[in-house]
């Protein structure tokens, strides 16, 4: 009796109220959820930490307060397509949704349902605060200011950092392989309209797409504009559950299920045969880079012309070939950043040199070659307008960002309710929130 009196007693602790904000409130287990993830990343943290996640709950919770005054919401159809998103990188990370089950200890469907109300609260707060800085701009003279405002010696470090260029090819399949695969795939389809084999069956033995295989080639929830043209048109134009003829893309020969549609998204699932490439492939991919390569060191052809007409690597191609800072959009980026492979490029080249072609594999298991290019290197060095400009206006940015939702903040908490357990009394990271629930 004893045991089972605790028990019930922690289940209550677990699910008390410890703050309310208008009609949102925040439990206990939703707060030491929180925290216990943020243990893990923020153990530089010198507050404490838990009363700053309950500080952050409780402005996410004012955020969502906002939203519903102004009718701000998320979609079921853009809910629906993250969660569907997430699971499917989850899955993918961890060996496919069966092993995705039994780490969860729930089945998908029960882990989906758990995660959406999540994930639609995130969505209304991110579009509440793009909606409070989407006319914010750094200027010129914004940027100076926040630069001179600095202290000299509180300067951001920047490491060594590289202007960096990649032509990356795949090579181009025989006819008799791409022959071959169009039978293959024409026969599955077969096969599948006669009952032979169900399409998930056929998909887990034999798709060419191993990220989707493990899922009978699931694809989830997706929109116009997320896949490749004639595989978007043929998804698109299915009635629910038929099967669509042999497609033709880049990444090979597809047939296409339609599962389900809601609004402007589709979910579908596919086969996809990829035609063989042999080693005479490969061969003649290596030559055509080391013409290419001769044409840019002779300056007959530009990067921009060889990256726009003859890279695969999406990241790269439509920017002349060159990587950019994610954040910022500058063709300098960190060596940092590169990956470990790459970066190891960068230490053997000099500044003006190409690699020499080299084989490399895709994310989607694809053979191909590549080769870089060095255009500058920028030595580490404290933060300076002249080279890092464009860093330093997103800093600046981000400062007038926070400045504008603090001010926000300031101002519309005074005409939200808003309790705390007090519990939380001594922690200093709520100061600003005392005195709002009379």
């Amino acid at each position: 009796m004893i045991c089972t009196s605790a028990w019930a007693q922690n289940l209550r602790v677990i699910d008390e109220i410890v703050a309310v904000v208008g009609d949102n409130i925040i439990m206990r287990s939703e707060l030491e959820a929180e925290y216990a993830q943020a243990k893990k990343e923020m153990s530089f943290y010198e507050g404490d930490l838990k009363c700053e996640i309950l500080n952050q709950l409780v402005i996410q919770k004012l955020y969502l307060h906002k939203g519903d005054v102004d009718s701000v919401y998320a979609t079921e159809d853009r809910v629906q397509a993250e969660v569907d998103r997430r699971i499917k990188y989850y899955a993918s990370q961890i060996g496919g949704e069966a092993r995705l089950e039994q780490y969860l200890g729930k089945t998908v469907a029960e882990y989906k349902e758990q995660m959406r109300p999540k994930i639609e609260q995130q969505m209304v707060t991110q579009q509440v605060q793009q909606s409070l800085v989407s006319g914010v701009k750094a200027s010129p003279t914004d940027v100076r200011k926040f630069f001179n405002e600095i202290p000299k010696d509180s300067l951001p470090k920047f490491g060594v950092e590289v202007e960096l260029g990649l032509i990356a090819m795949k090579p181009t399949p025989s006819a008799d392989a791409k022959e071959y695969a169009l039978e293959k795939i024409t026969k599955l389809r077969k096969d599948i309209l006669s009952g032979v084999y169900d399409f998930d069956f056929a998909a887990k033995g034999n798709s060419d797409d191993k990220g989707t295989a493990i899922n009978g080639g699931d694809l989830g929830y997706f929109s116009r504009g997320q896949m490749v043209g004639a595989f978007e048109r043929a998804a698109f134009k299915l009635k629910k559950d038929s099967i669509s003829e042999v497609i033709e893309t880049e990444y090979g020969y597809h047939i296409i299920q339609l599962l389900d549609r809601k609004g402007d998204k589709v979910n579908a699932r596919h086969i996809l045969i990829k035609p063989l490439i042999v080693n005479s492939d490969l061969a003649k991919l290596k030559e055509k880079q080391l013409v290419l390569r001769e044409a840019l060191i002779e300056d007959s052809l530009t990067m921009c012309q060889v990256a726009s007409q003859y890279s695969t690597d999406n990241y790269t191609k439509d920017n002349c070939g060159f990587y950019a800072d994610q954040t910022t959009g500058s063709q300098q980026v960190p060596v940092a950043a590169l990956d470990p492979l790459i970066a190891a490029k960068v230490e053997v080249l000099k500044v003006g040199e190409y690699s020499k072609p080299e084989q490399f594999q895709d994310m989607d298991g694809t053979i191909g070659y590549r080769f870089f290019y060095l255009r500058k290197i920028v030595p580490a060095h404290t933060a300076n307008l002249r080279d890092d400009y464009q860093k330093v206006q997103s800093l600046a940015l981000e400062k007038k960002q926070e400045d504008v939702v603090k001010e926000w903040t300031n101002t519309y908490k005074k005409g939200v309710y808003v309790w705390i357990d007090p519990v939380f009394v001594n922690c200093t990271e709520l100061e600003g929130w005392k005195g709002l629930s009379n």
